[in-house]
């Protein structure tokens, strides 16, 4: 089944103005993250209870996922319409949380380009049955990959199904991600990678590892769970579906995401979870105008368009249970369980018509 419309369709369906970034706006909104950390933190130091300081501590990682964000648009070019503004937004945003701009700019770049593809699809790649290895099973039967997907993504864990340490990391020269011409940008985001592990590791020295655990530390993981959850939630479902090389196309392979209602975290997170499709489709359209564009193409896009409206850790674990490994279906890859009270099992004594329909 192919859809009927383009992407011109779709673009021609979009204002003109939802394409142009504007650099003060952009601004705006990363002050405004920067500014609710530095409160968090204030308010942070003056408390002891913890159960004030656990939702300070989690709203300090909710925001750094959300300046990530912000960095994540100047990747794209939808920060400013200057290159060098997105890049030095790009180095100072990407530079608490560790990440080497560069690197995670050209690896993100390969998701774009291959979303929903069985054999090429950059994360959260999918894999038959016989593919399902005992390491891949306990990350994502356990949920532990909430905890440690992203550090092994940046290592080379890039896609949980190959593992090259040496040319898969986002910090070695020699990685896949850097071409030879840009060596440059390497020095340069790995350069303030080491600045702010600097810093941290100097306020460890100085004020104690329950001080590091406390400002650095948990913030950290709860940024990186984040960024993990929201990528997962995007692109895999039951109802979501992937493509072999015979099947896919760019269009299909960017339709293959689901919108989530995150609440109030919507707006918080720049619209990174409940306006995915339209940045898929179109990544350089800035989060602000996403919303806008979004409601521009979807009588265009009509049942092409992936949304869910419960409650968003309740489909958390329905995607646990029934998202394991793909089937060949009727032009598409089909996501079945390993569970045998799953709808859309597939094993030993399973029979047909169980799979979980699309929603």
């Amino acid at each position: 089944m192919e859809p009927g419309f383009t992407r011109q369709d779709l673009k021609k369906a979009i204002p003109e103005h939802c394409f142009r970034p504007s650099t003060l706006r952009s601004l705006a909104y990363l002050a405004f993250d920067f500014a609710v950390i530095a409160a968090c933190y204030a308010a942070l130091a003056h408390v002891s209870a913890w159960y004030l300081e656990a939702p300070l501590i989690f709203l300090i990682g909710t925001m750094l996922w959300s300046v990530f964000v912000i960095g994540h648009d100047a990747g794209h070019g939808s920060f400013s319409r200057s290159r060098r503004v997105n890049t030095l937004v790009g180095l100072l945003t990407h530079g608490p949380p560790l990440v080497p701009y560069r690197g995670w700019q050209r690896s993100h770049a390969l998701h774009h380009m291959k979303t929903g593809h069985l054999h090429e699809e950059e994360v959260f790649r999918a894999c038959r049955a016989e593919d399902d290895w005992m390491a891949r099973k306990i990350l994502f039967r356990s949920g532990i990959f909430l905890l440690i997907g992203w550090p092994m993504y940046k290592l080379g864990f890039r896609n949980i199904t190959t593992y090259d340490p040496v040319h898969g990391s986002h910090y070695l020269p020699v990685s896949d991600l850097y071409a030879s011409h840009i060596k440059w940008s390497w020095a340069a985001s790995v350069a303030v990678n080491l600045g702010f592990l600097g810093l941290y590791t100097f306020l460890g020295v100085k004020f104690g590892w329950i001080f590091a655990l406390k400002y650095i530390v948990a913030p950290y993981f709860i940024y990186a769970a984040w960024l993990t959850f929201v990528t997962y939630m995007q692109h895999v479902a039951p109802e979501v579906p992937v493509y072999d090389a015979q099947d896919w196309t760019s269009l299909k392979g960017a339709l293959a995401t689901v919108d989530r209602n995150y609440a109030p975290f919507n707006w918080l997170t720049h619209h990174i979870g409940d306006q995915h499709l339209i940045h898929h489709i179109f990544p350089t359209i800035p989060h602000y105008h996403l919303a806008e564009a979004m409601r521009a193409v979807e009588p265009v896009v009509g049942s092409w368009h992936l949304k869910s409206t419960r409650f968003v850790l309740a489909d958390f674990v329905r995607t646990l249970i029934g998202c394991h490994f793909v089937e060949h279906g009727d032009g598409q890859e089909v996501w079945k369980s390993a569970y045998p009270f799953a709808k859309n099992y597939s094993g030993p004594k399973a029979s047909s018509g169980d799979a979980v329909p699309a929603e």
